[in-house]
């Protein structure tokens, strides 16, 4: 393995799924990589996500970013079919049914079968894909194979053992204060040292926009509690309705998960746990007799637009940003690392839709 320069080529700020998978990208194509993250350990949104790990149907009317989520699932399951022979499972599959609103069918049900979110299932068959369930026969639903879920602190590391095999130089514990072009290097300020990179990529999840970093990018927090139950109750589908019941990796039921606008608070609320668990009992009643194991509350990313920043800072030529995944961070990660990794190296950014770029996002030409 060969040792890092004193200036790499890229350094990523942030440890998390989005961070790893482009550390990957650009060491497996011979850039010199080192990944600086604030934590004792890394993926602090990536530890605590949900993990349902399909596109979802709000996108539904965004044609090119619902594509681009189609072929980010794709992606996702070339890498579980790559990383866990290797690193170990941490994905699980099922069916999704989608339980759908009357305003859903109204709004979207043009769109449905174009985009082949599943068939349509009526409430006489409900019974044979929703074992265990009790469901309002009067709802629309609609049934799909080839759902997933994934364990977020399980892919996370296995990304970073491919890192590690890769020679990235991988820094925990590292807060980044501020970053700033420098001449032709940038200067990248922490708490213990000024380091300096060719060219700096901040994915720092909710925290990207802090103070130095990419303030001018409206990077914000969005709260999600979730809650694992362990039951001898089997899930054979991912249920997705006003939340989700989802199976874990393990034995465990996931209920999960608000979204709410509560800054940095990283906390679990007596309110927002009391609901899930309501929507669960309601539909699995069975899930009364489980066992409430962890209370999960992660900080997603999100921006002002409703989609990833991908590319450069608005000005910059050596700052560039890839955040604001919100709820689809595992799904979207290497799909991003890969549109980003060829924009960096061959200043092609075609792969990454057109809405994405921070430029463009804040009323600019992309």
């Amino acid at each position: 393995m060969q040792s890092l320069p004193s200036t790499p080529d890229f350094a990523i700020v942030g440890g998390g799924i989005v961070g790893a998978c482009l550390a990957e990208e650009l060491s497996s194509q011979g850039a010199s990589v080192r990944v600086l993250d604030a934590g004792a350990e890394p993926g602090h949104a990536t530890h605590r996500a949900a993990g349902v790990a399909v596109p979802s149907l709000r996108y539904l009317d965004d044609h090119e970013f619902y594509s681009w989520l189609r072929s980010a699932k794709l992606d996702l399951d070339a890498d579980v079919a790559r990383l866990e022979p290797e690193f170990g499972t941490f994905s699980v599959g099922r069916p999704i049914l989608r339980a759908l609103r009357e305003q859903d069918i109204e709004t979207y049900g043009h769109l449905l079968t174009e985009a082949g979110a599943g068939a349509r299932v009526s409430g006489d068959d409900l019974a044979a894909v929703a074992t265990g369930l009790k469901l309002p026969t009067s709802r629309h639903y609609l049934h799909a194979e080839g759902g997933l879920m994934i364990d977020g602190r399980r892919y996370l590391a296995a990304v970073r053992g491919r890192c590690r095999e890769q020679g990235v130089d991988w820094r925990q514990e590292c807060r980044v204060r501020e970053v700033r072009a420098d001449g032709h290097q940038v200067a990248i300020r922490t708490d213990h040292a000024t380091l300096h990179a060719d060219r700096v990529v901040i994915a720092a999840g909710a925290w990207s926009s802090g103070t130095g970093l990419a303030e001018s990018t409206g990077i914000r927090p969005q709260r999600g509690q979730m809650v694992v139950l362990r039951s001898d109750e089997k899930l054979t589908s991912i249920l997705s309705s006003a939340y989700y019941l989802a199976p874990g990796v393990g034995d465990d039921i996931l209920v999960g998960a608000t979204e709410e606008d509560a800054g940095f608070a990283d906390h679990v609320t007596t309110q927002g746990v009391g609901a899930l668990l309501r929507f669960a009992t309601t539909a699995m009643p069975s899930l009364a007799a489980s066992v409430p194991v962890e209370l999960r509350a992660g900080l997603r990313p999100v921006s002002d637009t409703g989609r990833p920043l991908a590319g450069a800072l608005p000005g910059q030529d050596r700052i560039f940003i890839s955040a604001g995944h919100a709820g689809h961070g595992l799904l979207s990660a290497r799909t991003t690392a890969k549109g980003m990794a060829a924009g960096l190296l061959g200043d092609d950014w075609d792969a990454l839709p057109y809405r994405m770029c921070p430029t463009q996002a804040q009323g600019g030409a992309a």
